[in-house]
């Protein structure tokens, strides 16, 4: 299906299509509409994660974040006055204690948003506001609780987005909220927003396992390997996000969520699962996990992969007036995909890749699956880091659905300790 997207776009664009001229409108509001709220979490007196709160001019709570150690943390809306309010969650109950340190930014420094910052950009946003927490933080400040049933009642949003049971027929995983996501990121964000879903209400004796789909595509896709995965002993989730957002943006709020899931529900162990361009949005949401969010993690399953990116993402660089965020992180070289295996992940997660390798698409000159070029699929650094390697005789779609996958996905949990990862 990605294949066929870009180079369907690429004619749309030759045609002037709507499309694209949606999807630049978007990037030129976004830029114009909204602002940066950035900071760096610099130290900690627990030298662990902090809760980074952000409130309005009158103190009201807009969003949060879970901010690991020298980590920038980033907020994206409407041009105005903010504050932040930074605190060192000692005993784990999400809401600001009288004994917990604290930074209150009332006057919260911003700047212009920033669709793809490359590294230096970010170095810089850190130190927008930089956080520090000593013991002795214990000024006065704004009462913050973040407990979900006060989030859920505080936030709308978040009530509809955030692990609610959902079904796979649920609308927004509808053909059109797919088009708006990959034209109309922005609309998709306001109207939608990212989501991580369950697909039955939390059960703290079950196994959590991430789905992430790829790119033109929702959650649905994942429904008929859904039904063959024993949901008496995992929980599903459905990560959710617009395909014409930069691939970082995406992986940073699926650590968030991830980070998120580990700190409240304090799962024994959990694992991630990949289909396609969903595979470098889970990657770099990985290594964007400390030691301590990681250490549950036992298995990174990836299906159909693109490691390497897509050549036609480059050629619609190369004929486009405007950048498309997605073709830049998807070309080859690209720097995101550069960034994906500079840090290894942690040796006890198992990593199994799934390569498809059949339905051959004469629309791209190398061997593929009938989307992705094989060669893409078996980039020598993933090759490298994978615990078990498959190719299946499958096309790109095809192996979501296939009987191989389903037993080969058996034979990963199966070869689980009873604990643990090791």
């Amino acid at each position: 299906m990605a294949a066929r997207y870009l180079l369907l776009v690429l004619l749309l664009s030759a045609l002037g299509g709507c499309g694209l001229f949606k999807l630049e409108q978007e990037m030129q509001q976004a830029q114009q509409d909204l602002v940066l709220i950035a900071g760096r979490l610099e130290s900690t007196e627990s030298g662990r994660d902090a809760l980074v709160a952000l409130l309005d001019e009158h103190g009201k709570l807009l969003r949060y974040r879970i901010a690991a150690l020298h980590e920038t943390f980033y907020f994206n809306e409407a041009p105005g006055r903010y504050q932040l309010l930074v605190f060192d969650d000692h005993n784990g109950n999400f809401a600001l204690d009288a004994d917990e340190p604290r930074q209150w930014l009332p006057n919260a420094q911003s700047t212009t948003l920033h669709v793809q910052p490359d590294a230096a950009t970010r170095e810089q946003l850190g130190r927008l506001n930089p956080i520090n927490l000593r013991p002795t933080d214990l000024a006065s400040a704004p009462a913050v609780d973040l407990n979900l049933e006060v989030l859920y009642r505080e936030q709308p949003r978040l009530q509809r987005n955030y692990l609610q049971p959902v079904s796979f027929d649920d609308p927004r995983f509808d053909q059109a909220s797919i088009e708006l996501g990959a034209w109309q990121p922005l609309t998709f964000l306001r109207d939608l927003g990212y989501g991580l879903y369950l697909l039955a209400p939390w059960d703290p004796k079950k196994e959590p396992i991430f789905l992430v789909h790829g790119i033109n595509s929702s959650p649905r896709n994942w429904q008929e390997l859904a039904a063959n995965l024993d949901t008496k002993r995992f929980q599903l989730l459905l990560f959710h996000f617009p395909s014409g957002v930069p691939l970082n943006n995406s992986a940073y709020m699926l650590s968030l969520g991830i980070r998120d899931v580990q700190r409240r529900l304090n799962p024994p162990r959990f694992h991630v699962m990949a289909h396609s361009m969903g595979g470098l949005v889970a990657r770099r949401a990985l290594q964007m996990l400390n030691e301590e969010d990681s250490r549950n993690l036992c298995l990174f399953i990836t299906l159909a992969t693109p490691w390497d990116g897509h050549p036609s993402a480059a050629t619609g660089l190369e004929r486009m007036p405007m950048e498309v965020p997605v073709w830049k992180d998807m070309s080859p070289g690209s720097p995101y995909l550069q960034q994906l295996f500079a840090t290894p992940l942690p040796a006890h997660i198992r990593q199994w890749m799934l390569v498809a390798y059949t339905g051959n698409s004469r629309l791209l000159e190398e061997p593929n699956d009938g989307v992705v070029p094989l060669a893409s699929e078996l980039r020598n650094a993933a090759q490298d880091e994978a615990t078990r390697l498959y190719l299946l005789n499958e096309n790109h779609t095809s192996i979501l659905q296939s009987r191989r996958t389903t037993e080969l996905l058996q034979r990963a949990f199966g070869g689980l300790p009873e604990k643990g990862c090791e």
